[in-house]
């Protein structure tokens, strides 16, 4: 070969990051221009939520699963998304990845929103889960249960993986926990509100 490869490893853990790796490829690829005018949308929408999350009288907690059994709350960008939006996270925050969850410190943290995302997948495998978790004791009497703020994302497209979906991610989750401020943002098939009856 003329020219030795050029290995970049992507591993973003903040959203910031995940700019970064765009203008990383960009800047390897000759395309700097493009991944700037990209990153530059990126940030105006993620602004864009922010700004008006900020105008919110109230952060709600946000209860994440990444996995239902075991029970798993969100990692890596995913807390930060959540405060992004508004949200205060019932466990974990920007720096630590996901860990595993007792279901009494659930029950203690009292969710006002829950969001299924499993690892990977999308919303029908959330659906999935879903009797793992009604099954358990003091389900019902959940905040977010009771209010019927318990929602399925499509964790494969929007938290998931590392790229510039997760904007579209960060946009869902706003109008999850804040439909006061935030409309239309959700796109067909992304997500889908759970009712506390489970259908």
């Amino acid at each position: 070969m003329s020219k030795q490869p050029e290995v970049l490893s992507l591993d973003p853990q903040y959203l910031g990051d995940v700019l970064e790796d765009v203008r990383r490829v960009g800047r390897a690829t000759g395309s700097e221009s493009i991944a700037d005018a990209v990153t530059a949308r990126m940030q105006g929408r993620i602004d864009a939520v922010t700004e008006r999350a900020a105008l919110a009288d109230h952060r709600p907690r946000v209860l994440h699963l990444e996995w239902s059994d075991p029970l798993m709350c969100g990692g890596h960008w995913v807390p930060e998304m959540v405060e992004l939006a508004g949200g205060s996270n019932c466990f974990g925050d920007k720096e630590s990845g996901s860990f595993p969850l007792e279901w009494d410190a659930v029950l203690e943290s009292q969710p006002e929103v829950i969001v299924l995302m499993p690892c990977g997948f999308e919303v029908p495998r959330a659906l999935e889960d879903l009797p793992l978790l009604t099954a358990k004791d003091g389900w019902d009497s959940l905040p977010a249960v009771r209010n019927d703020r318990v929602f399925a994302i499509d964790a494969s497209n929007y938290t998931s993986r590392s790229g510039p979906r997760l904007v579209t991610g960060l946009e869902i989750l706003a109008e999850m926990i804040h439909p006061e401020l935030f409309a239309g943002l959700i796109p067909e098939a992304g997500a889908r509100r759970i009712y506390s009856a489970g259908g």
